[in-house]
């Protein structure tokens, strides 16, 4: 017997505000920014419940298996620490956040 298991999450975006307001100058604070991003993120999720291909839940089996796959690709240094992606993507990281990361 197979169950599916439902699970909600928080999106939290970092959002430039200068880059939104250059997509639709209409977006003045960040209220009017959170109501376009929540009907963004509406608007995906009802495409894809109307598509064919809907999501599928993994499998414990499949699950198991993408955690192998990046155990292993962490082991032979295949990945990119958080620093760079933060560094890369124009944010700063909280040095709260990089001890917590190191010590788990």
């Amino acid at each position: 017997m197979q169950n599916n298991i439902i699970i909600m999450c928080t999106v939290t975006l970092n959002i430039n505000e200068a880059e939104v307001r250059e997509l639709n100058p209409e977006l003045t604070d960040m209220a009017s920014i959170n109501r376009w991003a929540q009907r963004v993120m509406d608007d995906f999720i009802a495409s894809r419940r109307r598509s064919k291909e809907q999501l599928k839940p993994y499998t414990i089996e499949e699950l198991h298996a993408r955690i192998r796959e990046s155990e292993a690709d962490f082991a032979a240094g295949r990945y990119t620490p958080a620093e760079e992606l933060f560094r890369r993507w124009g944010m700063e990281l909280d040095e709260e956040e990089v001890l917590e990361e190191t010590t788990v």
